[in-house]
């Protein structure tokens, strides 16, 4: 790629922050050595972002695992598949030999 169409695929995030929350970003930036405070910003954000999707992820698997877990309290579940019976038929096969 080259850097005029990088800079067509790039977005542009502006916001404001108090004088006091710019001096603390820009000495942690500094701390950890990035080159430059959009460096800092971005990274600091994605990492964010990612927490906040993984635990999203999480919490619906949570949720899914749940609802499995009481439909077969309940005896509502449904039975194995065929990769499920052929699974557990190999299982069953490896441990007679």
């Amino acid at each position: 790629m080259t850097t005029s169409s990088q800079k067509k695929e790039d977005s542009r995030i502006e916001f404001r922050v108090s004088k006091e929350e710019k001096e603390l970003f820009e000495y942690a930036s500094s701390l950890k050595g990035y080159r430059s405070f959009s460096e800092f910003a971005r990274m600091a954000i994605q990492k964010e972002a990612r927490a906040i999707v993984d635990e999203e992820k999480s919490i619906l698997v949570s949720k899914r695992d749940q609802e499995v877990f009481f439909n077969a309290l309940m005896g509502n579940e449904d039975g194995p598949n065929q990769a499920l019976i052929s699974a557990i038929k190999f299982h069953d096969d490896m441990m007679e030999t």
